[in-house]
């Protein structure tokens, strides 16, 4: 989810829509609890880090013994049949510093909500616009939630149309969104990552980055970080490119390419999901072996550039000197590596049955929840 300074904020966390239909269906199954307090646990986390944790959660497993008690302070619930809750659970969540909202509905004062949710049906965006100004106008403090956003246009529209959180669809561009050519700082970043590609004298790259006063600073205060811990300080381009070497600078150039992208409202929450989603195949190539694990990381991050950049793919790739797997993979889904991409564009679309599948294919089952976390965690110290 985006907030309205274009960051980040938080994630939505639900359960399949087939298995949330199946433990509605038998409410008083001991299972059907122990989904719903897994979601809860899942959320505290993110909750305890500052991050927006919206749940959806049925009335009838909010009143189960023990379940409120267990959604931790700052957690944003979603409440299905609000009415139907006893006012001293609302009272006991509230105080304990839970969020509480709604669905979509005609506005009222009671019982009291801190959040609406609005989502995306077949009226379009149009209506979710007005469904948010109507709520606005009856309640004032009540923070909007726009879900199911089908752009990134979309999402951008919503937060300039009142929403204070909007999530949707991050990998994809409207089909008339305005396309322009790369700017300048992109094509430097890419000439650069070319002279690696094309196994260049590392002085060729130092004097390049030298000539750019900006990205000689980026890359003197990355070399001298904590992450890269030198034993004394560096103090030239020289150094750095020296200390950080071939695989280390072709990732910092990486992520610079990805920072060139600031023109749009949401480019620090696509900045943010761009470098998880390289992370995350980075991981996954270390985990099962790959020779070059550093290739995956850019082609996760290379999967969002044609909405990063708002230039279209194939124009985007032809600045740079990629395999023929990676091409393939990104332009068609197609070869050795579209197994990778097949998995971000299942974890996008949030079924779960696709995941696993995609999961199983890579052999990762066990560990993909733990990877997913160790790469969101990265992504946010870097933006």
């Amino acid at each position: 989810m985006v907030e309205r300074g274009g960051a980040l904020a938080g994630f939505r966390l639900q359960l399949p829509e087939s298995l949330a239909q199946r433990l509605n269906q038998n409410p008083l199954s001991p299972a059907a609890v122990a989904h719903y307090r897994a979601l809860l646990a899942a959320a505290a986390p993110l909750a305890a880090a500052g991050k927006v944790a919206l749940v959806d959660m049925p009335c009838w497993a909010l009143v189960r013994e023990g379940v409120a008690g267990a959604v931790s302070t700052g957690t944003w619930l979603c409440v299905g049949d609000i009415a139907s809750l006893p006012a001293r659970v609302l009272t006991l969540l509230q105080r304990r510093g839970v969020f509480v909202g709604v669905h979509d509905s005609p506005p009222r004062r009671e019982p009291p909500v801190d959040f609406v949710v609005l989502q995306v049906q077949a009226g379009g965006l149009d209506t979710l616009v007005l469904s948010a100004q109507r709520w606005s106008e009856y309640l004032p403090r009540v923070k909007v939630v726009a879900l199911g956003l089908a752009h990134i246009e979309d999402v951008e529209q919503a937060l300039r149309a009142g929403a204070h959180l909007a999530c949707g669809t991050f990998n994809r561009s409207a089909p008339a969104a305005i396309r322009r050519e790369l700017g300048s700082a992109a094509h430097r970043v890419c000439e650069l990552l070319n002279h690696l590609a094309l196994d260049s004298d590392t002085a060729v790259i130092a004097d390049a980055v030298r000539s750019d006063v900006a990205m000689a600073y980026r890359l003197l205060r990355y070399a001298n970080s904590a992450a890269m811990g030198p034993p004394q300080p560096v103090e030239t381009v020289d150094q750095a490119v020296l200390l950080l070497g071939r695989g280390e600078l072709y990732r910092w150039l990486s992520v610079q390419l990805l920072l060139s992208a600031n023109s749009r409202q949401a480019s620090r929450a696509l900045q943010e999901t761009a470098l998880a989603r390289g992370r995350l195949l980075e991981l996954v190539a270390r985990q099962r072996g790959e020779s070059a694990p550093g290739a995956f990381f850019t082609l996760g991050m290379l999967s969002l550039i044609e909405v990063l950049l708002q230039v279209p793919l194939p124009q985007a790739l032809q600045s740079l000197r990629l395999s023929e797997p990676a091409c393939s993979a990104l332009l068609r889904r197609e070869g050795p590596q579209a197994d990778y991409l097949a998995l971000l564009d299942a974890m996008d679309g949030g079924m779960g049955a696709d995941i696993e599948a995609c999961a199983f294919a890579l052999g990762i089952t066990a560990e993909l929840e733990a990877l997913s976390e160790q790469a969101w965690t990265w992504a946010a110290g870097v933006v």
